[in-house]
């Protein structure tokens, strides 16, 4: 081989060499003291504010803390309510409705919107008994073996 292509070849070699290096540093680079939101990545600035244009008659104030169905918008939307009487709305997804009484977006053939306001006295009561009664479930007295023996042998 001539030894100018050798020489141009090195060259060539010794360019890429220093460019990579030179590249390094910002390869992937990641900047830890910013936090990049779903804000920031989207193109529409106003996609997230979807209750913007919906008027609420719905009140929490007076109720207790809990979720309640949005009866004017044939419970496609609840809100859940704090004990200051503040709250917020929350929309069901994948086209469900919010069950007052099981207090749970569910299936539009398993909830009835038009009686959800006879179950709002269930955010009164306390989960624990309010299943208990629901189910009929009690609690059982079951002797559990203790593993104490298998650890001292």
């Amino acid at each position: 081989m001539d030894s100018s292509v050798i020489f141009i070849s090195n060259l060539l070699l010794w360019f890429r060499l220093f460019v990579a290096m030179d590249a390094l540093p910002t390869l992937g680079y990641v900047d830890r003291h910013r936090l990049e939101t779903y804000e920031d990545l989207s193109e529409e600035k106003d996609d997230l504010d979807i209750f913007n244009n919906l008027t609420f008659r719905f009140s929490c104030k007076g109720k207790p803390i809990g979720l309640y169905a949005d009866l004017d918008y044939d419970c496609r939307i609840f809100h859940a309510c704090d004990n200051s009487g503040k709250g917020f709305p929350v929309i069901c997804p994948n086209n469900t409705l919010f069950d007052q009484r099981e207090r749970v977006c569910s299936d539009e053939e398993h909830t009835d919107c038009k009686r959800a306001s006879e179950w709002f006295y269930l955010n009164e009561l306390p989960f624990s008994a309010e299943v208990t009664e629901e189910n009929h479930t009690q609690a059982e007295d079951v002797d559990v073996p203790s593993v104490l023996p298998l650890l001292l042998s």
